[in-house]
């Protein structure tokens, strides 16, 4: 195995405060540069592999009734080059009462698939590991295939394999926080529940 690769990365924040109002910006920027010269990478015979993606966000936090309220919010905007624009905003609640902490929150979070998921090509003797960037057609299952060569290809079923996508998830959560027995016993209850899409993972 050859591994010359090589990761790029910048990112930059700003804080600033506007009508009692905590602001953030951001954003960041990668690029990916893999060099295995064909051992890991579908970089063979002389192909090169870039693949560069950015994001960038914007924020706010606000303390109302006496600092018991806590409001937040942001979104964000993420691009990697071989797919769409995602946008993943979030927000949260928190209030304090008596040193009880009840806190809600929405959020949403994106997740790019990796080198490996897009560009891998290694042979690993009884298989190929191939990355998924554009899809397959016309595949055959493997139980059609051990009918067909006793039966012929009449017995053959095909499928197709969607390329790959960035993963997406929504998560809605519900918290409450306290003490009892003069601060003696501490109890942290949370609930979450989370919807995935393109949901990566293996078979």
């Amino acid at each position: 195995i050859f591994d010359r690769s090589a990761l790029y990365h910048a990112a930059a924040e700003y804080r600033w405060t506007m009508f009692s109002t905590t602001c953030i910006s951001g954003g960041n920027f990668r690029l990916y540069a893999p060099n295995s010269q064909g051992t890991i990478f579908s970089d063979t015979g002389g192909a090169v592999i870039r693949n560069k993606e950015f994001g960038v966000y914007l924020g706010a936090e606000k303390d109302l009734l006496n600092k018991n309220l806590k409001f937040s919010a942001t979104a964000r905007v993420d691009k990697n080059e071989n797919f769409q624009i995602l946008f993943s905003p979030a927000a949260t609640i928190v209030y304090i009462s008596n040193k009880q902490i009840f806190r809600t929150s929405i959020s949403s979070a994106i997740r790019n698939p990796t080198l490996a998921d897009q560009y891998i090509l290694m042979n690993v003797g009884r298989a190929v590991l191939k990355g998924n960037l554009n899809g397959f057609d016309s595949l055959v299952t493997v139980s059609s295939f051990i009918d067909a060569l006793d039966n012929g290809k009449s017995y053959l079923q095909y499928f197709n394999v969607a390329p790959i996508q960035p993963e997406e998830v929504k998560t809605i959560e519900f918290g409450y926080r306290g003490s009892i027995w003069k601060d003696k016993f501490f109890y942290d209850i949370s609930y979450y529940h989370s919807w995935y899409t393109n949901f990566i993972g293996y078979k």
